[in-house]
């Protein structure tokens, strides 16, 4: 069990979005979803510990590690941007680009799960949410442009046009070969 145990916690060190129940077992040559739910729940509480670092979060998705609250502040120099997912990642840049924006607009776009992702943006300090009618407008705040080092919404669009243009370049150039 401490192998397969070993072997849990190495995929969900190196994964880079959650790991559900089904990619576990294959990982793990497992037929048995008890007792890939045993080895999960010993990963969480060998995490669960007072020292250690990390925490087993479960998400819609499925499971991924993430750095405990109490860390973040002194570690996440060492790897920026990290502690999001690549899906709340692509749905805070939407949200920033357009703000301020109908939430409504941002489902429709990303799908249901964007209500997840607005609500942990909205809990991490990175998004303001006011409701409006049925929906809820939706805006950047101050804490996400000192997280990721912008000087106002502004600078965060300009670069990010700049980073498209230069993907479109690379693909033209790409194409010609």
């Amino acid at each position: 069990m401490d192998e397969k145990k070993a072997r849990l916690e190495a995929a969900f060190f190196l994964a880079d979005k959650p790991v559900d129940r089904e990619e576990i077992a294959d990982i793990l040559d497992l037929g048995s979803m008890g007792y890939v739910e045993t080895l999960v729940n010993d990963v969480r509480e060998d995490l669960e510990e007072e020292h250690r670092g990390l925490e087993l979060v479960e998400t819609p998705e499925g499971y991924e590690l993430k750095v405990k609250k109490g860390h973040i502040q002194h570690v996440s120099h060492l790897a920026p941007h990290q502690d999001l997912n690549q899906g709340e990642l692509r749905t805070l840049a939407l949200i920033a680009y357009n703000a301020p924006v109908e939430q409504t607009d941002i489902v429709e776009i990303r799908g249901n799960r964007a209500y997840q992702h607005v609500k942990e943006l909205v809990k991490r300090g990175f998004l303001s949410k006011e409701k409006d009618g049925r929906t809820a407008i939706l805006d950047v705040t101050d804490q996400f442009l000192e997280y990721f080092d912008f000087d106002s919404v502004e600078q965060f669009k300009q670069e990010y046009e700049n980073e498209e243009q230069g993907r479109d370049a690379d693909q033209q150039g790409v194409e010609m070969f």
